[in-house]
């Protein structure tokens, strides 16, 4: 967990802000909860903020805002292919 802090940590404030974004967003729209849980990255930018390497309006700005789209095109994706993804092999059980 410290290797993955010192590198948030060399990051400028806007790249901090762009991955802790990115990685809330994959989570929400992309379901990459089962790899990496998106709060993790925000308690991550939570301790840069801290330290005072980024801000922590800014910070919950974009998680805010990043959860939401995550949320819409999640929601999005879920509503177009919902019946196909049903037909899958191994997801038929769950239909």
């Amino acid at each position: 967990m410290n290797a993955i802090t010192d590198w948030l940590g060399g990051l400028s404030g806007p790249l901090v802000y762009a991955v802790v974004g990115a990685l809330v967003f994959a989570v929400d729209a992309l379901f990459f909860g089962f790899v990496l849980p998106g709060e993790t990255a925000v308690v991550l930018g939570g301790v840069l903020a801290n330290q005072g390497q980024v801000s922590v309006y800014w910070l919950a700005l974009t998680v805010v805002l990043a959860a939401i789209a995550g949320d819409t095109v999640g929601y999005s994706v879920g509503r177009h292919f919902d019946p196909k993804i049903l037909t899958i092999r191994p997801l038929r059980r769950h239909e």
